[in-house]
């Protein structure tokens, strides 16, 4: 049988707290020592080394399982060989291990159940919480599931850690350059300098995103040598996702990366703000978007389904994660612009806490799982071509059940005059009728709203030829 979680806590605690020091405490009796007493006080010394011994088994076992299991969240682990890394970390931690994932989930599903999590860490007390946040921030940041609060202060400790060691590696690295002679040797020195300085641009930007008292960095996950993307995910909200009333997930597409975070949260600062009090804005850039030199490869590429339904899985378990860290519920809304709707698309099930779903200038996402009449969106500007192609599945400008918002040009009653957005990429663009509609949909307000399917040339040649 499992221990209690107040017990696994204690033996966490008991593990850090001094008994490596067991062996000092209980040297070795004096030199003519004898007799029943020493016999008695040799005994109780290893009896309590062999106590130490375990304890010290038993944070490795959690620490280790736990780590592997957060892994798999990012490699795509088959979901039972995850699941039976939680269960090896929750039965250590005194908690049951969490349902096993359906023989039917797709392969590559992480296991990792958010719910389970918040279970195992509510079980926890404050000081075993204290030292797994300070010696495995890496493990908790990225941990769904947990609150936002102590993702965000696990995940600036990763942060600062990966700055510093980004700015030796380039040191290093230009040190070596500077002694090289050999052309292939600068070729390569060249290319590793280029690589650490692109990472360093990356965190920075990230840094300068959460350097403000109202941000949360909600996850961050740095690949220093990476085989696809640009190495460097985060997610950054602007507000208290752990307890406003309203919280907007936003996802990018394509070309997008963590290097436009302070720009996004600008206009999610805007978005916010109109959506009302009590609203929070999550800059969702957790999956690796695809990019311009990736269009020839097949299992990169825009036009393929890969890197959205990969996306789609760790956007589902962040979303879940916000849903299962909260003790109350909150109106969630997703938002997914151009190549991001595929990957919200992909994300949105009835288990994901996701009450509302926008798609901005979708290029199609197929079925809709998940979400009634009433509670889906669109908006398409005029002269967006990405919006027309209908490439992913049915355009949902066009799907039944599906409510277009208004991207132009809109008066108000109190005189205000909301812009119109045109083209691919300023739905979000604070004054627009779009973003406007946007943050009426996130702030529960869907009356406020101008609806308009926004029908133009695209919609029009595409009925001409039958799409």
């Amino acid at each position: 049988m499992s221990a209690p979680p107040a017990l696994a806590a204690a033996r966490l605690l008991a593990a850090r707290r001094g008994l490596a020091r067991a062996a000092e405490v209980l040297a070795d009796p004096a030199p003519g020592w004898r007799g029943p007493a020493a016999q008695e006080a040799a005994t109780a010394r290893a009896a309590l080394l062999r106590g130490h011994e375990a304890l010290l088994d038993d944070l490795d076992g959690v620490l280790t399982a736990l780590g592997v299991a957060a892994l798999a969240l990012g490699v795509g682990t088959p979901p039972r060989a995850v699941d039976a890394a939680l269960a090896t970390a929750l039965d250590a931690a005194g908690r049951a291990a969490p349902p096993t994932v359906p023989a039917t989930a797709p392969a590559g599903v992480p296991g990792l159940d958010p719910g389970a999590v918040a279970r195992w860490w509510a079980g926890l007390d404050p000081d075993a919480r204290a030292a797994l946040e300070s010696d495995r921030p890496a493990l908790v940041g990225g941990l769904d599931g947990l609150p936002a609060a102590v993702r965000d202060r696990a995940n600036r400790r990763v942060l600062a850690a990966e700055q510093e060691q980004a700015r030796a590696e380039e040191s290093a690295v230009r040190d070596r350059l500077a002694r090289s002679r050999d052309p292939a040797e600068l070729a390569r020195f060249g290319g590793e300098l280029h690589e650490v300085r692109a990472r360093l641009a990356r965190l920075g930007a990230v840094a300068a995103a959460v350097d403000r008292p109202d941000r949360a960095l909600l996850d961050l996950e740095v690949d220093r040598h990476p085989a696809a993307g640009q190495g460097v995910r985060a997610a950054v909200a602007r507000g208290d996702v752990d307890t406003a009333a309203h919280v907007g997930v936003f996802t990018p597409g394509f070309t997008t990366g963590v290097d436009e975070l302070p720009a996004r949260l600008g206009e999610l600062d805007a978005l916010a703000a109109a959506a009302g009090p009590g609203t929070a804005a999550v800059a969702w850039y957790g999956y690796d978007a695809p990019q311009l030199g990736e269009v020839a490869d097949p299992d990169r590429s825009v036009l393929a389904r890969g890197p959205a339904e990969e996306g789609g899985r760790r956007l589902a378990s962040f979303l879940e994660g916000l849903d299962a860290a909260r003790p109350d519920d909150a109106h969630v809304t997703a938002v997914g612009h151009s190549y991001g709707s595929v990957v919200t698309a992909a994300a949105v099930t009835p288990a994901s806490g996701v009450d509302d779903v926008v798609y901005l200038g979708s290029p199609g996402v197929g079925p809709l799982p998940g979400r009634p009449p009433g509670h889906a969106w669109v908006v398409e500007a005029a002269g967006d071509p990405t919006a027309d192609t209908a490439w992913f599945g049915p355009d949902p400008n066009r799907t039944p059940g599906v409510t277009g918002l208004s991207a132009r040009e809109v008066a108000l009653p109190d005189g205000r005059v909301l812009a119109e957005s045109r083209g691919h990429h300023h739905y979000l663009t604070p004054g627009s009728t779009s973003a406007q509609n946007v943050a009426a949909v996130i702030g529960g307000r869907p009356q406020d709203a101008v609806l308009d399917r926004g029908v133009d040339a695209g919609d029009r040649l595409r009925r001409l030829v039958g799409r």
